[in-house]
């Protein structure tokens, strides 16, 4: 029989459970966000620059991540179709993230290193097939690293706390992979990035391990794949949800593919100031995380994610026209103040969406009698990525054909209002959503 009641009390989670599970996020961003920041510059970097050779054609760089975003958001659901089904010694998860681990830091380095230095097919059949296994190995770790979320805590104020703490743990990640990253590719090169960031990646994803899933289900989903999905699908708080934040992270990835080659040609600076220019956001995101956990619990976690998707929007004008804003400023402060604006919507967006994830899994519960919280952060995790797939192929086609030198530039203005008007759809989709 379905029940609204949690089957154990809720509790405060210790403050040692909240950093190790965060600490969890160090991966995803120095995973997914170096990626974002630095994976079409190694393919496809200014081709006017002598230091860097171009490694594939705009299409084959697109049908590549498309590919490799489609391989990997099919896999999303299996696994959390999975791991809501398996019985362990260890419980439902933690298996996943202690096998998966070392396979995506083995995938991390690989992506980096293409067999050719010349933009040949076969840099673009294994970009192709190095995404494809990069993004499956993420897959295998982080679904079930989310969906344990829901297992730590019932209790609403206590999942918005530790998503602070995870929200906290990525701007630091994704400030390393900018930042320490940008300095080791223009010291060094790609390869040693890859080398020396690939053990933090192994150590971070398993320090989730240590915390204890008290709220785990007992018992394992009984039904069957189809149905699972369906039965996601039908959560009428979770489609306005997941159509929302389909649209808002490609517009996101359209700016993260497009800024460092913005702020390179119109700041005139190299991988270590792009870095920094792009870590900005991430530092401002960072000091108003308090400030997102305050506004959440004040006036719910809806209106503030809304309200930092129209944020967004409305400061990809300014980043569209960066370096050339006539407010007297050099370029390159110009790149710093616009991303530090963009800050607050970061911040959000790296809290709020995961408790939110865990509240919709509640009302399933409701509905079904099961806990299934992979399958929500699989199915979510499928649309997401397909959607971040499509992002990064825009931002190498609006760049590749409309211009990314200093010559011409019609793509530097072009991604960022594009990206303006997904965070805006993404907004009004979630007028629709109907819960906190």
């Amino acid at each position: 029989m379905a029940t609204t009641e949690p089957s154990v009390k809720p509790r405060g989670v210790p403050l040692r459970h909240k950093l190790l599970y965060g600490m969890g996020y160090l991966t995803v961003a120095l995973t997914t966000d170096m990626t974002l920041t630095w994976l079409l510059k190694r393919y496809r970097p200014d081709p006017t620059d002598p230091r860097w050779d171009v490694l594939a054609t705009e299409l084959a760089w697109a049908v590549a991540l498309v590919l490799g975003r489609v391989m990997d958001a099919v896999a999303d659901p299996l696994i959390g179709y999975w791991s809501d089904r398996i019985r362990t010694r260890w419980g439902r998860r933690k298996p996943f993230i202690l096998v998966g681990a070392p396979f995506l830091a083995l995938m991390f380095i690989a992506i980096w290193l293409p067999p050719d230095s010349a933009p040949t097919l076969l840099n673009g059949v294994y970009l192709a097939a190095m995404a494809s296994l990069f993004f499956f190995a993420f897959t295998i770790v982080v679904c079930p690293y989310l969906s344990m979320l829901p297992e730590i805590t019932s209790d609403p104020r206590e999942r918005v706390s530790i998503t602070a703490w995870q929200g906290g743990f990525n701007i630091v990640g994704a400030v390393a992979g900018m930042v320490v990253a940008g300095w080791l590719i223009e010291t060094y090169s790609y390869t040693v990035m890859a080398l020396v960031f690939a053990p933090a990646v192994l150590l971070f994803a398993w320090a989730p391990l240590l915390v204890p899933t008290p709220l785990a289900g007992e018992e394992s989903s009984r039904l069957a794949l189809g149905q699972a999905i369906r039965q996601t699908l039908r959560n009428p708080l979770f489609v306005p949800y997941v159509v929302s934040q389909v649209c808002f992270w490609i517009g996101l990835r359209i700016v993260m593919g497009a800024g460092a080659k913005i702020v390179e040609v119109r700041a005139n600076v190299g991988e270590t100031g792009q870095g920094a220019v792009m870590a900005s956001a991430l530092l401002a995101a960072g000091i108003l995380l308090p400030v997102v956990q305050w506004l959440a619990g004040r006036f719910g976690k809806k209106p503030v994610l809304m309200a930092s998707m129209v944020w967004f929007g409305l400061f990809m004008v300014p980043l569209a026209f960066v370096g050339q804003l006539p407010v007297g400023l050099a370029p390159l402060t110009q790149a710093f103040v616009v991303m530090a604006l963009i800050g607050p919507a970061i911040s959000a967006i790296f809290v709020l969406p995961n408790a939110m994830v865990a509240d919709i899994v509640d009302h399933d519960e409701s509905m079904t009698g099961e806990r299934r919280e992979a399958i929500y952060f699989g199915v979510q995790g499928l649309l997401v990525k397909a959607g971040l797939g499509v992002g990064a192929a825009t931002a190498g086609i609006l760049l590749g054909r409309l211009g990314e030198t200093a010559t011409s530039q019609g793509g530097f203005i072009a991604c960022p209002l594009v990206a303006m008007l997904f965070a805006w759809v993404a907004a009004v989709a979630l007028t629709r959503y109907r819960g906190d």
